[in-house]
């Protein structure tokens, strides 16, 4: 007679019988450490979520981390401080600009003469261009010194010569005349298109003879003087942005900064003198007589230094 003997389970049923085993001997090990007080079942999710849910580790702003440097506000910089330069005195530049940060030269003056020779035809017929020839070539040599910064200044809309030479470029009277200001100077019309082309013509041979900076001054309606007898002007915040538009895309080619001067009116809602915040800040600076700087303190505009 033969003698059974009892089946022996899987191996695969081996293996999960010695699995729950297993198990079972961990969590009674756990539960027993827990009661211990040795592990922390809060402690132990902490862990898990910041592992399976990293977030970035937090530095205090009142103690940086060892060996990295608090971060520091960016200092605005200091307004740049000049000294005007007459063009008889080129040869004595450098000795000038010791303790300034750059030169002003008058490149187109009040009464609309021009500081250099220009190839301008609308110039030539006005008899604004500078006589000596050599004049261009002095100015590249002083433009090319090493260390020192070059600002042309240029009286944008202010200019008696071109009037003289064809009156209706002006700013009129409601006469019908050629206005002109307390100092019997006469104004550009803006709104003009062979006044712009002058005016970007005279801007792109300026960066040709390499200065560093362009600064428009009287860039904006006369505001002094007999203002009242001044003709309807349209909208002048718009005459003026369209003429900025095209003296600043004049430019977009030459590594040189157009600036302006500002007027006090800039902030008003509709001022006097056409030139709005707005449009000052798109300029690469803006300069104030000492008078309008208050008033531009936003701007923190340049001194423009006295002739």
């Amino acid at each position: 007679m033969s003698r059974s003997y009892p089946s022996r389970p899987p191996r695969a049923g081996q293996i999960l019988l010695a699995l729950v085993c297993a198990a079972g001997v961990l969590a009674g090990a756990f539960l027993l450490l827990c009661f211990l007080g040795v592990l922390s079942p809060a402690r132990i999710s902490q862990q898990v979520s910041a592992w399976l849910d990293p977030q970035p580790e937090a530095v205090s702003a009142a103690a940086p981390a060892q060996g990295v440097p608090a971060a520091q506000p960016e200092e605005e910089a200091a307004p740049l401080q000049t000294v005007f330069l007459p063009l008889d005195q080129l040869d004595q530049a450098e000795a000038l600009a010791q303790g300034a940060d750059g030169l002003v030269l008058p490149m187109k003056t009040d009464d609309g003469a021009l500081g250099y020779v220009s190839a301008i035809d609308l110039a030539a017929d006005a008899g604004t261009s500078w006589a000596g020839l050599d004049r261009n070539q002095a100015l590249r040599e002083l433009n090319d010194t090493p260390g020192l910064y070059t600002v042309a200044q240029v009286s944008c809309l202010r200019d008696e010569a071109l009037v003289q030479a064809d009156p209706a470029l002006a700013l009129q009277r409601v006469s019908g005349s050629a206005w002109r200001d307390e100092e019997g100077l006469a104004w550009l019309d803006p709104t003009d298109t062979q006044v712009q082309s002058y005016l970007a013509g005279v801007c792109q041979e300026l960066a040709q003879l390499g200065f560093d900076e362009i600064l428009l001054t009287n860039c904006a309606y006369p505001t002094q003087g007999a203002v009242e007898t001044l003709a309807t002007t349209g909208a002048r915040p718009q005459a003026l942005q369209t003429l900025c538009r095209r003296l600043q895309g004049a430019l977009a080619d030459y590594d040189v900064t157009l600036s302006v001067q500002g007027q006090a009116d800039a902030a008003q809602e509709d001022p006097p003198s056409g030139q709005t915040s707005a449009l000052l800040a798109t300029f690469g600076r803006v300069w104030a007589q000492q008078d309008d700087q208050q008033a531009l303190a936003v701007f923190q505009p340049c001194l423009l230094p006295t002739p």
